[in-house]
C-alpha cells in the first residue's frame, strides 16, 4: 500500500510541475506591434515592440517552448532560442526580432554545454518581456532548464 501510495505522490507531482507552466508558440509570440522611437543617445529612430494584451499575461509566468538552439556563449549559460532552424542567422528565412528568444539557464544547470547548434528542444523558465533595452533582444527566458532535445 505504502508503495501505490508513493507512486501516486510522484504522478501528482510530476503533473502539478508540467501542469504549473504554459506551453507557447512562436505563432503567439508574432502579435506585436512596432513602434518608432527617437533613441537620443543614438540619435535615431529604432523599432520598438508594443506586446498585445495576451503577450502581456504571459509576463513573469513560468512557460515552455520549442525551437532551434543557437550557442552565444561557450559556457552554455546563455544561448538564443528561434523558430526557425538558424544557420548562424536569427532572420533568415523570413524570420523577425520576434523569432528569437535570449535564453538564461537556472544557475548551476549546464545541461546545454554539449548541444549542438540547430538542435530542436524544449525549454521552460520565466518569460521576460523586454520593450525599452536595446542590448538585449524582446523576449527573455530566465532561469531557463532544459526539457527536452527532440531532433
Amino acid at each position: 500500500m505504502r508503495k501505490k501510495t508513493g507512486i501516486l505522490i510522484l504522478c501528482l507531482l510530476c503533473w502539478l510541475g508540467v501542469a504549473g507552466q504554459e506551453a507557447v508558440t512562436w505563432e503567439k509570440l508574432a502579435t506585436i506591434k512596432w513602434v518608432p522611437t527617437f533613441i537620443p543617445s543614438l540619435g535615431d529612430f529604432y523599432d520598438f515592440p508594443r506586446f498585445s494584451k495576451e503577450i502581456k499575461k504571459l509576463n513573469g509566468k513560468t512557460i515552455s517552448i520549442k525551437g532551434f538552439y543557437v550557442p552565444v556563449d561557450i559556457s552554455g549559460k546563455i544561448f538564443a532560442l528561434s523558430a526557425q532552424p538558424s544557420q548562424m542567422c536569427f532572420f533568415c528565412n523570413g524570420g523577425g526580432p520576434e523569432s528569437v528568444m535570449e535564453i538564461i539557464t537556472k544557475e548551476g544547470t549546464n545541461l546545454l554545454k554539449g548541444v549542438k547548434a540547430d538542435k530542436f528542444i524544449e525549454v521552460k523558465g520565466k518569460l521576460r518581456l523586454n520593450e525599452t533595452d536595446i542590448n538585449h533582444l524582446m523576449y527573455i527566458l530566465e532561469e531557463a532548464e532544459l526539457i527536452e532535445i527532440i531532433k
